[in-house]
C-alpha cells in the first residue's frame, strides 16, 4: 500500500496517501475478524476522508503517518503483538496531538 510513496515526494501525493491511509486501516480493522467493529467503522471513515484529506497536508502530518504505518506494518509481520499494539496506540495519541496542534478549523 505505501511502497509506491517514495520518501520526499509525499507531499505531492497527499490525497492518494489519504486514501491508502483509510485502507491501510480498513485492512487492519478487516484482519480483526470482528464484523461489528468492521461495519461501524466503514461508516466512520466515510465520514472521515474529507477532514483526512485536509489534516494531511498539515504539520507533516502524512510524512510521520507513513512512517508509523510501516511500523506497524513490521511489528504485525513480526507477529509481535505487543510491539503492535503499543504501535497503534502510540499512532492513534499521536494523532489526536496532531489534531489539537494543526486543526483548529476541526472546533
Amino acid at each position: 500500500t505505501f511502497d509506491r510513496f517514495a520518501e520526499g515526494e509525499l507531499a505531492d501525493h497527499v490525497l492518494e496517501y489519504s486514501d491508502a491511509n483509510v485502507a491501510f486501516h480498513q485492512s487492519i480493522i478487516q484482519a480483526s475478524g470482528c464484523t461489528l467493529i468492521a461495519d461501524l467503522t466503514d461508516r466512520f471513515f466515510i465520514h472521515m476522508r474529507a477532514i483526512r484529506r485536509v489534516t494531511m497536508r498539515r504539520g507533516g502530518r502524512a510524512e510521520t503517518s507513513i512512517v508509523e504505518h510501516r511500523d506497524i506494518i513490521d511489528a504485525l509481520t513480526r507477529r509481535d503483538a505487543d510491539l503492535a499494539e503499543r504501535r497503534v496506540r502510540e499512532h492513534t495519541l499521536g494523532l489526536a496531538r496532531h489534531v489539537e496542534q494543526h486543526c483548529d478549523f476541526l472546533d
